[in-house]
């Protein structure tokens, strides 16, 4: 067999798709005369038959359909190992934010983009969604992984799912401190949630208010493995992400304030900037939706 090429393998299988060697040349960019001397040129070199005319097409003979499928596997595999050494290849410095919340999605992330891409690192820096996406903006970070909502004008994101915020604490402070009236529970005790600036703070906190929070007792954190750390050491109560600590609640470290109204679910995406490319970022922002641990769900649902 002699002459074969990726090209002759290409038009066998788009003649075989489209059904007709003029359909064939348009979606190739030549014309009809070329694409039968070409089809020609490869039933001479394969010794067989591998297309006949109906009507205004054309149909693979047995041959041909065989041909065709073994073309499609060697295209497949060409493919792959194209990708695989050209995605080994790339390197470079992604620059990406990220809360703490977020902080095993990160690890979980960059090692999946190593086995494709090893020569890529990262300069990771940590903060709360605001300033993540006015760094993006700024053209300061490559890509974000944020909470709440995302400017669709100035952004393009994908979404990783949704985590439940819960109000815990310790079980010397629950055992302290729930029990009697429920409107006194929260009297003088020290609250730890996210900042003021937060678009959540305000629907949080007010819930609070009947159980006799003081607002001005309420401190906000933007590291919310530090703010598990203080609560879980009795410090009073924090609101926290249900899958930050996970392993807390099934120890025990931690426990559910029972009573408090639920917080809402909250989205995380991770963001670049509208109209950002490159493979690596793709291969970056496609890893974190294959590792996030949070609900798929839509929100609201």
């Amino acid at each position: 067999m002699r002459n074969l090429t990726t090209a002759s393998l290409e038009l066998a299988t788009w003649i075989a798709k489209l059904g007709s060697f003029t359909a064939a040349a348009e979606r190739l960019y030549t014309t009809q005369p070329a694409v039968s001397a070409r089809v020609r040129e490869l039933e001479e070199a394969v010794g067989q038959k591998l297309f006949l005319r109906q009507g205004r097409g054309v149909e693979p003979t047995i041959e041909g359909r065989e041909f065709v499928r073994s073309a499609e596997q060697l295209l497949r595999q060409i493919e792959d190992l194209s990708q695989s050494f050209s995605k080994a290849s790339a390197a470079g410095v992604v620059r990406i934010g990220t809360s703490s919340i977020c902080m095993e999605l990160l690890a979980a992330l960059t090692m999946r983009v190593a086995r494709t891409m090893p020569k890529v690192s990262y300069d990771v820096e940590i903060e709360r969604a605001g300033r993540l996406l006015d760094r993006l903006e700024s053209r300061k970070l490559d890509v974000a992984i944020v909470s709440g909502p995302v400017d669709a004008y100035k952004f393009k994101s994908l979404s990783l799912g949704l985590d439940r915020m819960l109000w815990v604490t310790s079980p010397q402070v629950l055992q302290e401190r729930w029990h009697g009236e429920h409107s006194g529970r929260l009297a003088g005790l020290s609250i730890w949630c996210v900042h003021r600036d937060s678009f959540y703070w305000s629907e949080a906190t007010r819930k609070l208010l009947p159980y006799g929070a003081e607002l001005d007792r309420v401190n906000g954190i933007n590291n919310t493995l530090a703010a598990a750390r203080i609560v879980s050491s009795g410090a009073g109560i924090g609101l926290l992400s249900e899958n930050m600590i996970e392993r807390e609640l099934r120890t025990g470290t931690l426990v559910p304030v029972p009573g408090l109204p639920a917080c809402e679910d909250i989205e995380f995406s991770i963001v670049c900037m509208k109209g950002s490319s490159g493979r690596i970022l793709l291969e970056v922002m496609d890893a974190a939706v294959a590792s996030s641990p949070f609900r798929r769900t839509t929100v609201g649902s």
